[in-house]
């Protein structure tokens, strides 16, 4: 991976093929000896050739915060579609081998976008090269790390698997990302490479991942002057959560707050689930107010309409507001089972 190097980079390879200096004068009888050479730390622990760990806060594309490109349940599914199109917007996503990427999944998505952040900070990267150096290396454990998950047991085993579906996944979309659209399909990533050594007792332990991002997103995180910053508490989230902050997050809601019909929102998150189920999603929600960062309110036709006895909620309007600043959601405890994650047909929870 072409990457600049540091100075520490360069004095460190001027040394390794700087000749070897001759031995000391040993003097009559050759009593003198030689100082021991100094210990070369390996090639693959020097922090030059990673781009992690991050440092830098969770950032993200708005262009994929804004619709719907990941299965939203934990188990990837291996046959169905996703798709969306409100007249303006179309995506369609097919799974591969190893079924559809999940909104888990994204999670390594955003951290690479995370990474690609930081370089464009220390100014690595920049809109105008002429060869745009998408791969990115880091260790699985920082990943581990950045989205709150364990490393235990099976960890690497899920993260390669997780690297599976996301170079299987294909997307097709008329989005179009710096100033550039395609009319064929991609992959989130168009290659992997994980390198591993051998431990005492000959099991493989992972050394480091590199990753190279498909061209689509990555001129979507290069010309976008204003990526966005998540909240600490995002990877905390369940899925439809997720999603609906997002989608505030993408469309800059602020204080004055914006508002989408419940219809069309449904459409934005998603979600598989009945328009009934993820109604009583937003009520709860609602009631709760435990959105990171914002704050959702649901407005309701004067003549709702009722089905089996239960109001329904055809042309009721979503609003969501920034919270003021200093302002914390109130502390109250979560029900049993939140309405809305079980529409997903999984339990919600990190892979």
């Amino acid at each position: 991976m072409a990457r600049p190097i540091s100075a520490r980079t360069k004095a460190a390879k001027a040394s390794e093929n700087r000749p070897d200096p001759a031995p000391p004068d040993q003097g009559p009888g050759g009593a003198g000896t030689a100082a021991p050479a100094a210990a070369r730390r390996p090639r693959e622990t020097t922090p030059d050739l990673f781009d992690s760990p991050l440092r830098g806060k969770l950032r993200g594309q708005r262009g994929i915060m804004a619709y719907p490109f990941f299965h939203l349940g934990k188990t990837a599914p291996s046959r169905e579609l996703l798709r969306y199109d409100d007249g303006q917007v179309r995506i369609e996503v097919a799974p591969g081998p190893a079924g559809m990427a999940t909104i888990y999944d994204k999670d390594l998505i955003l951290y690479i976008a995370s990474l690609m952040a930081e370089r464009m900070r220390r100014g690595e990267l920049r809109p105008d090269d002429a060869r745009p150096d998408r791969e990115f290396t880091f260790t699985a454990h920082d990943f581990f790390r950045v989205a709150g998950r364990d490393t235990a047991g099976k960890a690497y085993d899920r993260l390669l698997q997780m690297l599976q579906r996301l170079q299987g996944t294909q997307v097709r979309t008329n989005i179009e990302m710096g100033g550039e659209g395609t009319d064929g399909v991609f992959s989130w990533i168009d290659a992997v490479n994980t390198r591993y050594r051998r431990n005492a007792r000959a099991e493989k332990e992972l050394v480091s991942v590199s990753v190279t991002l498909c061209a689509w997103l990555y001129r979507g995180i290069l010309s976008d002057t204003r990526l966005l910053t998540f909240a600490e508490g995002y990877f905390d989230l369940a899925p439809l959560e997720r999603r609906l902050y997002e989608i505030a997050k993408a469309e800059d809601v602020d204080e004055a707050g914006w508002s989408i019909g419940i219809e069309d929102l449904h459409a934005r998150v998603g979600t598989r689930g009945l328009l009934r189920h993820f109604g009583q999603f937003l009520t709860e929600l609602e009631r709760s107010q435990r959105l990171l960062e914002f704050e959702i309110g649901l407005h309701r036709p004067p003549a709702e309409t009722q089905r089996r006895g239960r109001p329904g909620y055809e042309g009721t309007v979503v609003t969501l507001r920034a919270r003021p600043a200093g302002a914390r959601p109130p502390a109250l405890p979560a029900p049993p089972a939140r309405a809305g994650d079980p529409a997903e047909g999984d339990t919600p929870g990190k892979s």
